[in-house]
């Protein structure tokens, strides 16, 4: 379901949220997809809130799906682990100007004109998956985007993430977005999380903040991912 904002006084809601927007940096995906929004949300007396694909949760109750759920949570507490202790961590980054994606060494020279970096696990062995954390970032530097994607034996994506923050939200000093998906092996969504909340971990009310809504993709296989960011794996197919 779309998120719907309806206005009864536009002009006087208008000059208010203009003060506080936030300028996001665009996103140059190649594809966009139904849960790609640019929208705002934060609410006064004349407007009506209603629940966005964004903000939507669900989970499938069945034990298959329990199973498969918890097979992905357990990839992803052992990516956590490989990347807490940087084993098995690769990093490429996309610098303004460039097409191409390079290695990226982590150094301070590194950090100028950086659009993206890709913290890349692949593992091979008897439970094969491909995993990447992609990092979006701002003029100032700093993260305004994350999205992590894992994919299975079969290339098949089956789990994958999206944060956000910002400091123009307008209900705390700095509000964090974080949105989990689970798919099954044919590829069917059987959960989805949602949590807004600050920088204390306490949690918002989504309606009292403005939240940028950005257009990103899933990118649903890892050989479409790879075609869209061609990272300069080993085996990275041509």
């Amino acid at each position: 379901m779309n998120l719907t904002v309806k206005y009864v006084c536009f002009l006087f809601v208008f000059i208010p949220f203009a003060a506080f927007s936030q300028e996001v940096d665009e996103i140059d995906s190649v594809f966009s997809d139904n849960y790609g929004y640019h929208d705002e949300v934060g609410l006064d007396s004349g407007q009506v809130y209603e629940m966005s694909e964004e903000t939507m949760e669900m989970q499938d109750e069945s034990d298959e799906a329990r199973e498969e759920v918890l097979f992905a949570e357990d990839l992803i507490a052992y990516v956590r682990y490989l990347m807490e202790i940087d084993s098995l961590v690769v990093r490429f980054a996309k610098y303004e100007g460039d097409s191409q994606i390079t290695d990226y060494f982590g150094n301070v020279e590194s950090l100028q004109g950086l659009e993206r970096r890709f913290d890349v696990i692949e593992q091979n062995a008897k439970d094969t998956f491909f995993y990447c954390e992609e990092v979006v970032y701002n003029q100032n530097k700093a993260w305004d985007y994350i999205y992590e994607r894992l994919y299975n034996n079969d290339g098949n994506l089956i789990y994958f993430a999206r944060r956000y923050n910002t400091y123009n939200s307008g209900c705390a000093e700095v509000a964090f977005e974080r949105s989990e998906y689970f798919w099954n092996k044919e590829g069917k969504l059987i959960k989805k999380t949602y949590e807004i909340y600050d920088s204390n971990n306490q949690p918002l009310e989504e309606q009292d903040c403005i939240m940028d809504r950005e257009f990103y993709d899933k990118i649903m296989d890892k050989n479409t991912f790879l075609s869209v960011y061609p990272l300069p794996l080993n085996n990275n197919p041509e």
